[in-house]
């Protein structure tokens, strides 16, 4: 499996959406200016959201929102607005939509938003446009100015804050995304509620106490190394906060890591050196899950040679993980604990197809 599968299959499941220019700001109702990422104008009522390619005026509360990509969606539909329309992104099962966000928008609002229709080359413009949307939301997305300056001629948009596919944490996105919709005080009860979750399972779990780990991905068959991701990833943040502490290798990944990459690769060679009581990973199969566990190489390593692994192969748990939001972790927590706590005791999971 390659490194960059860790990356969204972009342009099947999470059609990229777009960045600002200053020529149609004034029209689409975006601005410049400097500030924090998400502030009141003085002197308006309007809520002015900072990003990579300016700042976005939404000048009401909105009603009608196309959440794109990983991510938005599910906060989206926290906050109270069901979406009018999202793009079917990986990790979706059959419907098109993730299980976690189906289950909740049905419960909510007793129907699902449209799904967009594919674009092969980027965002499906007219699609959108006929949804009618009064805010357009992607801040997990590769956004290019150009695509942005055409969904601004559609609705405000808000792309990616500080970089293309970098979500920042799910508590920066919650806290973005409930000042586009005029919801603050909704994120932050809903960053509160999903801080508890996350302490109250580490409270159980007091075993996981400075317990080492590292969090990669399977191995591709005739691999030479094994892939890991970095401090600042999402799997790695999460984790640490439910008790665990990373490899004192990561010094070393960090140094090896190209650009603003959130992974990196270990030779196998120096696999061994690597310290870790435990070892977490997604894959494409469960096949290559085992295939991973079972090279020689590997085997030795001392959270597999111990059984001490998680390994998901399952694409809705794997995306749950790697993206996390308020509704995802609801959804993947539980389940992830206890498969840590079972490593721990010698008991392996590969789970997946």
């Amino acid at each position: 499996m390659s490194l960059t599968h860790a990356r969204p299959r972009a342009r099947r499941a999470s059609a990229l959406v777009a960045v600002a220019v200053a020529a149609i700001l004034t029209i689409t109702g975006c601005s410049t200016g400097g500030g924090d990422s998400a502030a009141v104008q003085p002197g308006t009522d309007a809520v002015v959201i900072k990003h990579a390619h300016g700042s976005t005026t939404i000048p009401e509360k909105p009603q009608r929102i196309v959440a794109l990509g990983w991510m938005s969606p599910d906060v989206v539909a926290a906050l109270g607005t069901n979406p009018v329309g999202i793009e079917e992104v990986w990790g979706a099962g059959e419907s098109g939509y993730q299980p976690w966000f189906e289950d909740f928008v049905t419960q909510e609002y007793g129907e699902t938003p449209e799904i967009i229709p594919y674009a092969e080359e980027g965002p499906n413009y007219e699609a959108i446009m006929a949804l009618k949307p009064d805010l357009i939301l992607g801040l997990y997305s590769g956004i290019t100015d150009v695509e942005y300056e055409r969904l601004s001629e559609i609705a405000p948009t808000v792309p990616y804050i500080t970089g293309p596919w970098n979500p920042g944490t799910w508590e920066e996105m919650t806290t973005t995304i409930g000042k586009a919709m005029w919801e603050d005080d909704k994120a932050a009860e809903l960053v509160e509620e999903t801080d508890e979750l996350v302490d109250s399972l580490a409270a159980e779990h007091p075993e996981f106490t400075d317990k080492t780990f590292v969090w990669g991905l399977t191995l591709n068959e005739g691999g030479t190394e094994l892939g890991v991701y970095l401090e600042y990833d999402p799997r790695v943040r999460i984790t640490e906060a439910l008790g665990f502490t990373s490899t004192s290798a990561m010094d070393d990944f960090l140094a090896t890591a190209e650009g603003d990459n959130w992974y990196t690769g270990v030779s196998l060679e120096k696999l061994p050196d690597v310290q870790a009581d435990l070892f977490a990973a997604w894959g494409a199969s469960a096949a290559e899950g085992e295939y991973t566990v079972s090279n020689k190489v590997i085997a030795n390593w001392n959270p597999v040679a111990k059984n001490s692994y998680v390994i998901y192969a399952d694409d809705s748990k794997a995306s749950a993980i790697s993206a996390p939001t308020v509704l995802s972790l609801k959804y993947i927590l539980p389940e992830y604990v206890d498969d840590l706590a079972a490593a721990l005791q010698g008991e392996p999971t590969i789970a997946g197809k």
